[in-house]
């Protein structure tokens, strides 16, 4: 399936087990076919890439495997070969790569794999802008909340009986 990511959008949560290949400079991105869980995959990027019309200009792909569900149910971005920070070119294509998935359904605690100096970090680690605000309850709510219940004594009859 080839997406002009320019004037196409997807919704990445939609996706459970897909390869990419992503051109920044051009906004085309490549999915291949839909792969089950433990299924074998019987083709490579490259033959998905060709699949989708594209026969040249293979190393002007970012690329790896995307989907969501089993431990990933925000989905995970997995960079395939790793983005190694001191390869420049490649470290800013990939983010590049990453700023597209965000705009199509990644969502901040969407686990990244293979990019930068660590194996798995979520998303919200690199656009600091995803990150969830804390929530500080108000001062309102604070003085809503009920005591803490006292304990229940028995009632003792204090009367004499007659």
């Amino acid at each position: 399936m080839r997406i002009d990511t320019r004037t196409q959008a997807i919704d990445m949560q939609q996706i459970d087990n897909r390869r990419f290949l992503y051109n920044p400079d051009t906004g085309v991105l490549v999915l291949g076919r839909q792969y089950a869980a433990a299924s074998l995959t019987d083709s490579s990027h490259a033959v998905e890439l060709a699949d989708a019309g594209i026969t040249k200009d293979f190393d002007d792909f970012v690329r790896g495997w995307i989907g969501t569900g089993g431990n990933y149910p925000y989905g995970v971005i997995h960079f395939a070969p790793n983005v190694d920070e001191r390869c420049a070119d490649l470290f800013d294509r990939a983010y590049s790569t990453l700023e597209m998935f965000r705009e199509n359904g990644a969502l901040a605690d969407t686990v990244l794999r293979g990019f930068g100096n660590r194996w798995e970090r979520p998303m919200s680690d690199i656009f600091a802008d995803m990150r969830k605000a804390e929530q500080k309850p108000s001062v309102r709510r604070q003085l809503k909340k009920q005591p803490e219940a006292e304990t229940i004594r028995p009632k003792t009859n204090h009367q004499q009986e007659r």
